[in-house]
């Protein structure tokens, strides 16, 4: 009874740091795609549009693992 807890909690563990991983890596890339948007000289208004347009949020629907 007691192993099953820990292997439980030790899953449990893996799984959060693996999507706070995945997170994390989506918000660096969505950083450098910015930097580089405004590095080539586009303007403010058109990097934002670009950004919410190729965001990958509301592909993956971050928030509903957030809750």
């Amino acid at each position: 009874m007691i192993l099953f807890f820990f292997r439980f909690l030790f899953r449990l563990l893996r799984i959060s740091f693996g999507m706070a991983g995945i997170v994390r890596v989506v918000n660096r890339g969505e950083r450098a795609f910015k930097r580089a948007l405004i590095r080539e000289g586009l303007s403010q208004e058109v990097v934002e549009r670009l950004m919410e347009e190729f965001s990958l949020r509301k592909v993956f629907n971050f928030q509903r693992f957030l809750r």
